[in-house]
């Protein structure tokens, strides 16, 4: 079985629809679903300051991303660095646009007005884990960190 590199967790990652984001707070752990793009292998999502998870990140940013499936799972932990505005990188808002494509998806995007407050935030990945279930590498898992 090959080990785990970047490039598979940034297009797992890039091709997912929705991504799970873990933080932790004085309330204890929060994780919710969130829209993401990859732009030069950067994880990025937004989020309102007011939400938990921003608040959560302002006190501590370590952060915790997770694809939906529970039976062939990526992991991504790492800390999450507030970026500016959410919809002020242009590239990051032109990956949300093609990926969120739908007629109804562009009232959400982060440059639309709805998210005018929102912060966009880039993941700096300390490491990555990834198993699947069945088949002869059921449940072995495959290990990524900088530099190895």
């Amino acid at each position: 079985m090959a080990g785990l590199g970047w490039d598979e967790v940034a297009a797992r990652f890039a091709a997912a629809a929705n991504w799970w984001v873990a933080t932790s707070g004085p309330a204890g752990p929060h994780a919710v679903p969130v829209w993401g793009v990859v732009v030069d292998d950067v994880l990025h999502f937004y989020g309102d300051p007011n939400a938990v998870r921003s608040q959560n990140l302002a006190a501590d940013p370590r952060v915790a991303l997770h694809l939906e499936s529970g039976s062939d799972v990526l992991l991504v932990h790492g800390e999450a660095v507030a970026l500016g505005p959410a919809g002020g990188v242009d590239a990051v808002n032109a990956a949300y646009a093609a990926k969120y494509a739908a007629p109804d998806d562009a009232q959400y995007l982060p440059d639309a007005p709805l998210n005018d407050a929102s912060l966009l935030y880039g993941v700096r990945p300390e490491r990555a884990l990834a198993w699947s279930l069945g088949g002869e590498d059921s449940m072995r898992m495959r290990r990524w960190a900088p530099g190895g």
